[in-house]
């Protein structure tokens, strides 16, 4: 499917949405709950500032390292599609090779992004 996509329109249209992004968007999420509620009892019990700078920041320092994975994570993804090329493209089974190959064929060729009657090979 990438295959077939990335034959037919550049690489800037592909919209990357890793499955890593869920869960920073889920972490943040219980991580500014938890805070939060962290905050609340930490006041009823110290009243040292400090502690509570100290706190959050450990609170924004481990959200910020998740996000950095994550911008890692995306920007690996980036660097793979615009590298991107059939022919080192990984079939589950071998034999089916010809197959995805005739397909893409006959998807650009449908689809007007090469003359009907070029050759398969180009």
């Amino acid at each position: 499917e990438m295959a077939s996509f990335l034959t037919l329109h550049p690489v800037s249209d592909v919209t990357i949405l890793p499955v890593f992004q869920a869960v920073v968007f889920s972490s943040g999420l219980c991580l500014c709950y938890i805070y939060n509620l962290s905050v609340a009892v930490l006041r009823m019990f110290v009243d040292n500032r400090f502690v509570m700078y100290v706190f959050s920041l450990s609170a924004t320092m481990s959200y910020a390292y998740v996000v950095r994975i994550w911008a890692r994570d995306k920007e690996t993804i980036n660097m793979r599609l615009s590298n991107f090329t059939v022919k080192n493209c990984l079939c589950f089974n071998e034999s089916d090779r010809p197959v995805v190959y005739h397909n893409i064929t006959a998807l650009m060729m449908a689809s007007k992004v090469v003359p009907n009657g070029t050759d398969e090979e180009v």
